[in-house]
């Protein structure tokens, strides 16, 4: 058992981040964007997947709540590379300036290669 968590495989965000597990604005995040997987589990082994749905399907106080919980460094980590078919070029464009950084912005990939 790695970090308390039975099931959960290792993850960079995971030790750092044990104190927010119990954070109910994140359990809450987890349930509203990605609904279909238990919000203790998402949180525990998905959080940059919750993290990339926040950031192209959260209202603007959701999205910056997350930022707020999980700090820039997850965003930037996820916007490097972003899962196929979950982010829209558009989000991606969005979050890349608004978090300040530098050079062209990525494009979102395809479900299908």
């Amino acid at each position: 058992m790695r970090h308390g968590f039975a099931h959960a495989p290792f993850s960079p965000y995971t030790a750092p981040m044990a104190e927010t597990l119990a954070n109910p604005a994140l359990l809450r995040l987890a349930e509203r964007y990605v609904w279909w997987t238990k919000p203790d589990i998402v949180v525990a082994t998905g959080l940059p997947r919750l993290v990339v749905s926040v950031m192209e399907l959260g209202t603007w106080e959701d999205a910056h709540e997350m930022l707020d919980i999980v700090g820039a460094k997850m965003f930037i980590d996820v916007l490097k590379a972003p899962p196929p078919g979950v982010i829209s070029s558009k989000s991606l464009a969005f979050w890349h300036n608004r978090l300040g950084l530098e050079g062209e912005p990525p494009k979102a990939g395809r479900r299908f290669s």
